[in-house]
């Protein structure tokens, strides 16, 4: 059974002797939380609204967002900075490799309302069906609860950190990822049929070797070659244009949200900061073939 660690931004514990697989959970002071009233039920379309319900709070640059259906129309909604908990984590030495799942200190105990808890000397109080930090500047001359790790539950709601780049989310990563092992295990299925079938080339060889009076090796190594060529350029153009776009973060700041490639074109999925910039951008190099834009998304296909 996974141990459990729960973390906070004021963490200093050094857990350098943990060689485990281990479960974070995260204290409020990693995450903001709300429940809301909102009559959407499509996913999708709650993705793009949430965010703006945490804008009148701070600042939500650099957050991600995560939400739970509590019931009809009501969600449970959080806010948090991946980058802000990897580097808590990376503070206390804990090596990434070991961390099975990420948890919500909201969603692990039933906390009573109106009662205050303290974990290593760090005071909450829930409120409205919320746990969150007690203010530093009120002291309450009160009994509190301690935040036991063994009353842990581990509900089926957790996070995946993105450990690529905070420039690419985490479903362009599994979807880069994914077009890589698919040239990988293209490759590998055409070696093996060429492999199948070199007893076929062989008596297609000899017939043509009688007839054009050419020797086989050339025949059968020319093919190869050109076959295997085609699939090498298309895999090469994908690279070049691939690495091309993320170059354009070195001069802007937006966000590649997802990527596919089919018939020789990238359809791109991006933050819709500036159109114009990035279209003038891509067509240094590349023929935009099509761009659209909805609310905070902008949709380019390009033909490389």
């Amino acid at each position: 059974m996974s141990k459990n660690i729960l973390i906070h931004n004021k963490n200093n514990k050094n857990l350098f002797d943990i060689n485990e697989e281990v479960n974070i959970i995260l204290c409020p002071t990693l995450y903001s939380a709300r429940i809301l009233d909102i009559p959407i039920e499509s996913n999708s379309e709650l993705k793009l609204v949430i965010p703006s319900f945490f804008e009148e709070f701070f600042n939500i640059e650099g957050y991600s967002f995560y939400h739970i259906k509590l019931e009809k129309h009501k969600y449970m909604c959080f806010a948090y900075k991946q980058d802000e908990i990897l580097e808590t984590i990376k503070k206390i030495n804990l090596e990434l490799k070991y961390i099975k799942k990420v948890f919500f200190l909201q969603n692990e105990i039933d906390f009573i309302n109106n009662t205050l808890y303290k974990y290593n000397e760090i005071k909450y109080i829930c409120t409205d069906n919320i746990i969150v930090p007690l203010p530093k500047n009120i002291n309450i001359d009160s009994n509190y609860v301690e935040i036991n790790k063994d009353d842990f539950r581990l509900s089926k709601y957790n996070i995946f950190l993105n450990k690529s780049s905070k420039y690419i989310d985490n479903k362009t990563a599994y979807i880069i990822s994914s077009i890589f092992i698919i040239f990988a295990l293209f490759n590998f299925y055409k070696i093996n049929i060429n492999n199948n079938q070199v007893y076929g080339y062989e008596k297609k060889i000899l017939k043509l070797k009688e007839k054009y009076k050419v020797p086989s090796s050339m025949i059968q190594t020319k093919s190869i070659i050109n076959e295997y060529e085609n699939i090498e350029n298309k895999y090469i153009k994908f690279l070049n244009a691939f690495k091309y776009i993320l170059k354009y973060r070195e001069v802007s700041n937006a966000i590649l949200k997802s990527i596919e490639y089919k018939n020789n074109r990238i359809i791109l999925n991006m933050e819709n900061k500036n159109k114009k910039s990035i279209e003038k951008y891509i067509k240094r190099k590349y023929k935009v073939l099509n761009s659209r834009t909805f609310n905070d998304k902008l949709i380019i296909e390009i033909k490389i």
